[in-house]
């Protein structure tokens, strides 16, 4: 069977170059990604609530970040709940690091669940993830998936997660490295690519 391109009208081609826009030529943030109440002083530039000192390696984004103190972000998968949401296209909404059982196998798998309003920003997403498993940087391939939140929640909820379907055993560690790698090339290569995207649509 041939793929026939689908056809766009020239506003269907206009919103998508929009929403890719909003990912390649953001606006300057100007407030903190994780609290935009946030108070405290920046040692930067020592005003308040500034962006310039917002970061993901910031020790208080797992609580800043979780929508119930109670339950915050665990730390080793708060990295990249945080560089979903500082691109500002994607809003995360659950998360786990990845846990081993009593007998130190891997028993929970690290994954980052977010919403997102554009089947657009979900491709940059994973042809990010296909273009660090192809430059080797991943231990094992990555992927978004379709999931949900709730049964009685019809909103689509996406899962950024790794690929469980090695032939080797993967260890908890070796995937909590992934976890880091694709935090911090994140932001340049989702822009990139919605760059380049841009320029074609």
């Amino acid at each position: 069977m041939r793929i026939e391109r689908l056809k766009k009208t020239e506003q269907e081609k206009s919103e998508i170059r929009a929403e890719l826009a909003r990912v390649a030529d953001p606006p300057v943030r100007t407030v903190r990604v994780c609290d935009p109440d946030c108070d405290e002083v920046c040692p930067t530039c020592a005003s308040t609530n500034c962006a310039c000192c917002c970061s993901k390696d910031c020790p208080k984004i797992s609580i800043t970040l979780t929508a119930d103190p109670n339950f915050p972000i665990e730390n080793k998968i708060a990295p990249l709940a945080y560089e979903l949401k500082r691109l500002g296209v994607y809003e995360p909404c659950w998360s786990c690091e990845g846990h081993n059982d009593n007998a130190g196998d891997l028993w929970k798998i690290p994954r980052v669940w977010f919403y997102c309003d554009s089947v657009v920003h979900v491709r940059l997403l994973s042809d990010v993830l296909m273009d660090l498993g192809i430059g080797e940087l991943l231990n094992v391939p990555w992927q978004v998936r379709v999931t949900f939140s709730e049964d009685d929640n019809p909103s689509t909820t996406f899962s950024l997660e790794p690929v469980m379907d090695q032939p080797l055993k993967i260890t908890l560690q070796a995937l909590q490295q992934d976890i880091q790698v694709i935090a911090e090339r994140l932001e340049e290569m989702v822009k990139e690519k919605a760059s380049d995207l841009k320029a074609l649509a």
